[in-house]
Formats: C-alpha cells, structure tokens, sequence
C-alpha cells in the first residue's frame, strides 16, 4: 500500500483481515499473495461504505499510487473493479476495465459476502455475491495478478474473510455469460 497513513489493518481472528479507512479520500490496497499457479480465492465483506467500494485484480507489475481511484485513467488500464452501487455511479457500470463499463453483473451491498476467484490455467476472473456466480467475468488473463479492495470514507472496512487457494474451481460456466478480455 502506498498510503499507509490513511488505512489501518487488523488481524481479525488469525485468518480475517480487516482493512479500514481514517479520511475521506480513494485508498485502493492490493494484497501481497501473486495469483499464479492454480487457482485463487478471495472473500471480502464492506462495511459502513455508504455503497461506495470495489474488489478486483490487478496487475502484478502494477504499482498502486497513493489516493487511486480504480476507474481513474491509466489505473483503470491495468484494473479490472466489480463495484458497489454507488461506485456504479462513478464509473459508469460496476464492472469496469479500461474505461468500459459493463452490465450484467449486480451491485453488491454491505454485509454481502463477495468472491473473487482467479484460474491462472483458464486465465478467468469469475465474482460471485452471496454464493449467486455473476455474468460478467473476465478471460484470457496470461500475468500474474493480485486482488484489491478499494474503499473512499471514514470509518470504512472490508474485511478479507478468507484468501485461498483452491485444487479444483467452484464457478462454471452460465447460459447468460458476458466475458470481457483482458
């Protein structure tokens, strides 16, 4: 993270973490695991975000600046956000990746539980809420990769329930399915 000074982290319980926010300015931090090599899981829950967060991927030869906003341009080239309905807001759709938004995918809330699950092998990006897969996913991912949160207001959280690595994928393909190229 390259604003350490406006976030603090909490070891929840020895496996959740808890990431949350002192001012109002964007904060978006990406997790030090390099997705590579299988697949990985990632389980977040927002709190006290007045509808305004992401959770996504980025790339691993990325560096984040400090107050990034993940729609901002350049950021958003190296990206991929699913956002909550205020975030829809900002960007445009709450799917968002190289300054295209797109539908499908529902806006999530606080207190929902959002997974993230990243195949190195098939190189997809599949969200679910609530255990509900989304539409939209992304595909041809051939880099290594990390997962973000991204939180905007005081008193914010999101708390990382659980990071992983899975031997074999919980998604499958849906009839409805939207994919975007990375």
């Amino acid at each position: 993270n390259n604003d350490p000074d406006e976030i603090i982290f909490t070891d929840v319980d020895g496996v959740k973490k808890k990431i949350s926010k002192k001012n109002n300015k964007y904060v978006t931090v990406s997790l030090t695991q390099i997705l590579e090599n299988g697949i990985w899981q990632m389980e977040a829950e927002f709190n006290n975000s007045d509808n305004w967060a992401a959770i996504g991927i980025v790339r691993d030869t990325y560096n984040i600046p400090a107050n990034t906003h993940p729609c901002g341009n350049t950021h958003r080239d190296h990206m991929v956000s699913y956002g909550m309905i205020n975030f829809r807001e900002t960007c445009g759709k709450c799917f968002y990746f190289k300054g295209n938004g797109t539908q499908g995918n529902i806006a999530y809330k606080d207190n929902q539980k959002i997974k993230a699950e990243f195949d190195s092998k098939k190189g997809t990006l599949i969200f679910s809420i609530d255990g509900v897969q989304q539409p939209v996913y992304v595909r041809g991912i051939n880099e290594k990769v990390r997962f973000f949160i991204t939180i905007n207001y005081p008193q914010q959280s999101c708390t990382i329930r659980s990071l992983k690595k899975l031997l074999t994928p919980s998604t499958k393909h849906l009839a409805n399915e939207i994919a975007v190229h990375w």
